[in-house]
């Protein structure tokens, strides 16, 4: 059986402690695709859903000083409990506030994958980087970036982009599937984030395999989405990209993925 087939029989879940402008859209997306998601953000609670959890999602994009407090801890039980985790550096570059949350978080934590685009990978390696927000810079190297940030904190690295980078151990994989109305919708790479933490498998050491099946489905399935509503818009693009997330099936993934060692 494979992942995907898994995902969609067990049904993992995955507790999102995401940003507020994108729960209801992660929810959605990972019941598509067949996950079960829980918006916990309670640390009196993790102990308990860690006990059938398959993941965990940390995502900073609305970060304040308690939820900051909160994610620590819950990360710590998560830890504690055998529970990977998926770290989402949103806007990491864009305040003090938010590197130096960042660089505690990554240096008290275990974690399993940590996924941005360039410039938010960048800013975790990079004293001295900036960012405007959860943009991403198009003149970054970014499998130089990616090779860094693997070496520094010997994890997965998932990086974002026209081209998405994916970095393990000395393996280093560049995948091309993709859709531009992506970036024209709120909250898709945070959907992203929760979708790797559905092939985790609660498994703290992952094949690299889990993580381009879990990137490259979720963008074939952006593909399929844009083939029937780019002449629309955006609006029409997100409720049929969802619909994908629910019909794509492995052979799909098995002859229509685009990837290269680099």
């Amino acid at each position: 059986m494979n992942n995907l087939e898994t995902i969609r029989q067990q049904n993992p879940l995955v507790v999102c402690y995401t940003n507020d402008v994108v729960k209801n859209f992660t929810a959605n997306g990972l019941l598509s695709l067949g996950a079960s998601p829980a918006m916990s953000e309670a640390p009196e609670e993790a102990e308990d859903f860690f006990k059938v959890a398959s993941a965990l999602l940390i995502n900073i994009g609305t970060l304040n000083k308690l939820q900051s407090e909160d994610m620590l801890k819950i990360a710590h039980i998560a830890n504690n409990s055998g529970v990977p985790i998926v770290f989402d550096p949103v806007a990491v570059g864009a305040s003090q506030f938010r590197k130096s949350f960042c660089h505690q978080f990554l240096s008290e934590v275990d974690v399993t994958v940590i996924k941005g685009n360039a410039s938010e990978i960048l800013s975790l390696i990079d004293e001295d980087a900036t960012m405007k927000g959860t943009d991403s810079a198009e003149n970054l190297d970014v499998i130089d970036i990616a090779r860094r940030a693997q070496k520094k904190f010997n994890t997965t690295i998932a990086i974002t982009g026209k081209e998405d980078i994916i970095a393990q151990e000395d393996k280093i994989v560049k995948l091309s599937n993709g859709s531009q109305l992506l970036t024209k919708i709120t909250g898709a790479g945070c959907l992203l984030g929760g979708v790797i933490a559905s092939f985790l498998n609660r498994s703290l050491t992952p094949s690299i395999d889990n993580v381009i099946e879990a990137v490259s489905i979720f963008n074939i399935a952006a593909e399929q989405a844009e083939s029937e509503t780019a002449s629309i818009g955006p609006g029409s693009f997100l409720t049929r990209f969802v619909d994908k997330l629910y019909t794509i099936e492995h052979s799909e993934y098995m002859q229509l993925k685009q990837l290269e060692e680099v």
